[in-house]
């Protein structure tokens, strides 16, 4: 019995590891405004390495505060037997909550810290899409306010080997300009005329 303390107490806490990361990963681990990344634990690769690929869709370059955004977060490597993910919105020039982060289906999770909400995979959102791929989707609503936000995210394509090692981490980052000030319409007679200058 006594040879079975070590190896016991070592698969414990590999065990432990697992549960606690499986289904939540560490909060403010997104990369932006001095946080770290997941790589703080999986350090084995260097970030984005080739053969590998984090993309954010559905953030266009100018946002409206009275429309809602569907963002698709997609991770892909050949090597991924599991995933997993993190990401914040935040206005870029004070690093503070930007808008609501709101769920679509059971992929994703959410908690906060420090006023910052961030959005992660849950237990089933750590399972593949499709071999190699990883897709979680979530809806933003942005503040009514103009201010440019920043969206901070990072994945990680995982061997599932329950370790810290082995995993290839990802970063990406996009931003857009809220609610920019509209330019002033002219009137019909000046609009037909700027028409028809070809602008």
């Amino acid at each position: 019995m006594r040879r079975l303390v070590v190896p016991t107490l070592l698969l414990a806490a590999v065990l432990g590891w697992h549960g606690r990361y499986v289904d939540h990963p560490p909060l403010a681990h997104t990369g932006g405004f001095g946080e770290p990344t997941c790589r703080r634990c999986h350090f084995e690769y260097l970030p984005n390495e080739p053969g590998g690929r984090l993309t954010i869709r559905g953030l266009p370059d100018t946002c409206r505060s009275d429309t809602g955004y569907t963002l698709r977060v997609t991770l892909q490597h050949p090597e991924m037997r599991r995933a997993g993910f993190e990401l914040a919105m935040r206005y870029a020039d004070s690093g503070r909550q930007a808008g609501q982060l709101e769920p679509l289906d059971d992929r994703v999770w959410f908690d906060t810290l420090r006023g910052v909400w961030y959005a992660f995979h849950s237990l089933a959102g750590t399972e593949l899409t499709a071999p190699g791929k990883a897709v979680w989707r979530l809806r933003w609503v942005p503040p009514d306010t103009t201010a440019r936000v920043v969206l901070h995210a990072v994945a990680n394509a995982a061997n599932d080997d329950a370790s810290e090692f082995g995993d290839r981490i990802y970063q990406a980052t996009t931003s857009c300009r809220l609610n920019p000030p509209e330019i002033i319409r002219p009137s019909n007679e000046s609009s037909e005329r700027f028409v028809r200058i070809g602008y």
